[in-house]
């Protein structure tokens, strides 16, 4: 719940030339696989998505998948003169079974409509199996495109692989997903709402060093005079309702019905807002702590339906959860923790931090493809449009001119 204030992404400032070393041709892949043992969990998203390079490469050259036309959304039974095209579409990539591709498609029956929901969640989009506009927009891109798209992650991956921990947390920004690796196995995993345009989420390494019960929240200035100010404007209940005391610089209280509201403006406002533990609270009731140099955290939060959208920017930068507490029990476990313990904790109002013995290597990432533990590809919207610069540096002649 920090606005974010710089869009500088730790692990991705690399020379043109470094980037041409570690390209993709069969050459520069031999140096990959030279260079990169199979010591970390994160070695295996290398090994899967070189292994959908290859397959992509081979769909090309065997001319891509069909075209689905533009028309009107396609509902389930409804008759369709493209159903044809569809249906050959889903084949190539595979949601279609061969054995149901011959299939009549005279009408978008149901085999057709779980091959629809199939590509659908491989795609970040909503699973209704209803064929509009976005998900045409994703049946067509073409396969080039998702071969640089693949390009691109592999590097992502390539330069986290060097983690050299079993035991950690992923945050894939443009899923919106985080996941909780132990032993090198996926135990858990949720939905997080990242960073809207302007105040994206980042992408760095940190460690996960505590968890915190019914948290405060002290509202980042930037948010305390652009958005929150008209608010206290407006709503004299505003500080009652939202559960916010209010602080002058020296840090004492002060009583919000003494302050004369219409003479302090954005530029001049010299207070402090900081909201108690409850419902109400910005940050939820559970925070997890990974100190950094863009003061993001993850976190719960009361506005829990934004969770039911596929596309979830909706924060100033944080990172927020949508299980913390069932992210809490599966951390705190391995501390002795049990689930009524950490029940016991919220309903007591009471802020306490827990330090984990053992803290957690975090990795908030960006990957706009990714390949499952099943060996199924993803690919998410490049939302805050960095796969370009990635791209451009790969495609640079591998020149042997550097220092």
């Amino acid at each position: 719940m920090f606005r974010v204030l710089t869009a500088i992404t730790a692990g991705l400032v690399f020379l043109p030339w470094q980037a041409s070393l570690w390209a993709d041709s069969h050459e520069r892949q031999e140096v990959v696989n030279a260079a990169i043992k199979p010591v970390t969990a994160l070695y295996s998203q290398v090994q899967r998505l070189q292994k959908e390079l290859q397959q992509h490469r081979a769909l090309a050259d065997a001319g891509g998948w069909p075209t689905v036309p533009d028309g009107p959304t396609i509902r389930p039974d409804a008759e369709d003169s493209r159903l044809v095209e569809l249906a050959g579409r889903l084949a190539v990539s595979g949601d279609l079974p061969n054995e149901d591709a011959s299939i009549s498609t005279s009408d978008y029956n149901e085999i057709l409509q779980g091959a629809v929901r199939r590509f659908q969640a491989r795609h970040g989009l909503e699973v209704d199996g209803l064929v509009g506009r976005k998900t045409l927009r994703a049946l067509n891109v073409p396969v080039e495109e998702r071969i640089d798209q693949i390009r691109v992650n592999l590097e992502r991956a390539r330069r986290l692989s060097d983690n050299r921990s079993d035991d950690f947390v992923l945050v894939n920004i443009a899923a919106f997903k985080a996941y909780l690796i132990r032993g090198g196995e996926k135990v858990w995993t949720t939905k997080v709402i990242v960073g809207e345009k302007g105040d994206e989420t980042p992408e760095f390494r940190a460690t996960l060093v505590n968890v915190v019960f019914n948290p405060t929240w002290t509202v980042p200035f930037s948010i305390a005079s652009e958005e929150m100010l008209p608010k206290i404007k407006q709503d004299p209940s505003f500080f009652e309702k939202g559960g916010y005391l209010l602080f002058e610089p020296g840090g004492n209280e002060v009583d919000p019905a003494s302050v004369d509201w219409s003479a302090i403006g954005e530029a001049s406002f010299p207070f402090t807002l900081v909201q108690q533990p409850g419902h109400a609270n910005q940050l939820g009731r559970i925070k997890f702590m990974f100190p950094n140099d863009y003061s993001v955290c993850m976190h719960d939060t009361p506005a829990k339906a934004l969770f039911d959208k596929a596309v979830r920017a909706f924060s100033h930068g944080c990172i927020r959860v949508d299980a913390p507490d069932s992210f809490a029990e599966v951390l705190l476990s391995a501390e002795g923790w049990t689930r009524e313990q950490i029940d016991s904790e919220l309903e007591s109002d009471e802020t306490r931090t827990v330090n984990l013995a053992e803290p957690l290597p975090i990795l908030v990432s960006y990957w706009t493809a990714e390949v499952d533990d099943l060996g199924g590809v993803h690919f998410y919207d490049d939302i805050y449009a960095r796969d370009a610069a990635i791209l451009k540096a790969l495609d640079q002649p591998l020149s042997t001119d550097h220092p």
